[in-house]
């Protein structure tokens, strides 16, 4: 718990109530889902599915990401075991799932229909929605495109078709998100955050992230970017984390200043990782 709690209270409140998602934060698989959401996301975690299923390392992250994810997923017929790339925002004004995978879509459209979805279509693109009158669901929307699946309600699929399909402005068009994953390490969790409740926790700060990449077959490497609106917003934000930071148990803690930008790293046993993965 005291592990649990540094990583929200101290590198969460460091990089912005940032903590995990995944993928290199300057590959294809993250940017690239970055490029699919709109400009006025406030957050995103980013899971590497295919490396937590392919690592024996990794198997109790892997359980633990099923445990949060199967009941979003089996409600619409998708397997867990073919999807690859998982990325949310459940924010709740344009709440969205994009999985990233290996799709049966005959079958997955079949699977839709027997839990009372009917097809339909926005911006050219096959999207199926939740019959009236069968309950209230917040993912009452799926788009079908290929190997990309967006689960959400009608605000988060429609602005992300609107991205994909008509290049309106994405989160990559964000300078201060931009920023923050160009200097952020690789990783098989990375969560990014840019919200104003996050600037009135630490003065100044825009924008931040956290990501978590395997170090050895005990531990996770963590690795944070935050960045400020000044060198002295930055600074004075150094200086209350290296207080918590001396009063918790987390190992090897680090943290850097450059000019407006403050990074931090740390270690993790996998051991007590699971938690990461809760309220994806």
């Amino acid at each position: 718990m005291l592990k649990k709690a540094f990583l929200v209270v101290g590198l969460g409140i460091l990089l912005a109530m940032a903590l995990a998602s995944v993928g290199c934060a300057s590959g294809s698989g993250l940017s690239d889902m970055l490029a699919r959401v709109p400009a006025d996301t406030t957050s995103l975690k980013y899971v590497d599915v295919s490396t937590l299923r392919n690592d024996a390392d990794l198997d109790d992250l892997y359980d633990a990401w099923k445990a949060s994810v199967d009941s979003r997923l089996e409600a619409r017929g998708i397997d867990h075991g073919d999807v690859d790339v998982f990325a949310s925002n459940l924010n709740t004004g344009k709440r969205f799932t994009l999985l990233v995978g290996n799709f049966d879509l005959a079958e997955l459209r079949d699977e839709l229909d027997d839990r009372h979805y009917d097809d339909d279509q926005y911006k050219g693109v096959e999207v199926w929605k939740r019959e009236a009158g069968w309950g209230y669901d917040p993912d009452n929307e799926v788009a079908l495109m290929g190997n990309l699946i967006i689960l959400g309600n009608e605000g988060g699929v429609e602005a992300c078709i609107k991205v994909i399909k008509e290049g309106e402005s994405s989160w990559l068009s964000k300078v201060d998100i931009n920023d923050v994953v160009s200097r952020l390490p690789g990783g098989l969790y990375v969560d990014l955050q840019k919200t104003d409740l996050a600037g009135l926790l630490i003065k100044g700060l825009e924008a931040s992230g956290t990501s978590f990449k395997k170090q050895d077959r005990d531990t996770l490497r963590i690795g944070g970017v935050a960045k400020f609106d000044d060198e002295d917003d930055a600074d004075d934000a150094e200086n209350t984390i290296e207080n918590l930071m001396e009063q918790q148990e987390f190992e090897e803690v680090s943290i850097t200043q450059q000019g407006e930008f403050l990074k931090a790293s740390a270690e993790l046993d996998i051991d007590d990782a699971a938690f990461l993965f809760q309220g994806l």
